[in-house]
């Protein structure tokens, strides 16, 4: 299997091909200091964030549902790490015409120089870009050419200049928040299986 930053790729199972629900949530780790007599606060941005998501896959029968449950047990709890996407999101809002790639090595922050793509609104606020195996959320708007994206979560590994910025069936690299994996048989002879994740970080 293949590695990612020294952890195992643990592929998800094909089917179902997306899960019942997934909520997601953006943390970001903001301290705040108040004052316990004018009630100012003094904040402190530590510019570390992140997702988490909670997944529940829908009602599946036995035979479909050992593959999910073959796929918990060989994560080996949070050790072993997967890609996960937002599945009504696998085209931008934008034309996403052209290819967009990376304009420039040994970039950090929240901000992203790109270059390509074409036309007014290639990418729109809240369209997904990957690179590499991470997955960020684009705040802005990019018309194409050359220009600085907004994005979040700040850049995990400085990308190399000219490294392309997917825009389509994106996704990013997840763990398992806890090693404890569960699941559910009801009445009706169905598995219940659900998760939660935060990103591989």
């Amino acid at each position: 299997m293949s590695t990612f930053n020294g952890r195992t790729i643990v592929p998800m199972p094909a089917t179902p091909a997306a899960p019942a629900t997934i909520e997601f949530s953006a943390i970001d780790s903001v301290a705040a200091s108040q004052s316990p007599f004018t009630g100012q606060q003094q904040i402190q941005d530590w510019q570390g964030s992140w997702l988490e998501a909670t997944v529940s896959m829908p009602p599946m029968l036995h035979s479909v549902a050992q593959a999910w449950i073959a796929w918990l047990m060989a994560l080996r709890g949070i050790a072993g790490v997967f890609q996960l996407g937002d599945p009504l999101a696998a085209t931008p809002q934008g034309t996403g015409a052209g290819a967009i790639v990376v304009s420039g090595a040994a970039q950090t922050g929240r901000t992203l120089a790109v270059s390509g793509g074409s036309g007014a609104g290639c990418l729109l606020p809240g369209d997904w870009i990957q690179i590499g195996f991470r997955l960020y959320r684009n705040l802005g708007t990019y018309d194409g050419g050359s220009d600085t994206l907004d994005i979040w979560p700040e850049i995990r590994e400085s990308p190399a200049d000219g490294a392309p910025v997917i825009v389509t069936n994106t996704q990013g690299m997840f763990c398992l928040k806890s090693n404890q994996r569960k699941w559910s048989i009801s009445e009706a002879r169905h598995y219940g299986i659900s998760f939660e994740v935060r990103e591989a970080i």
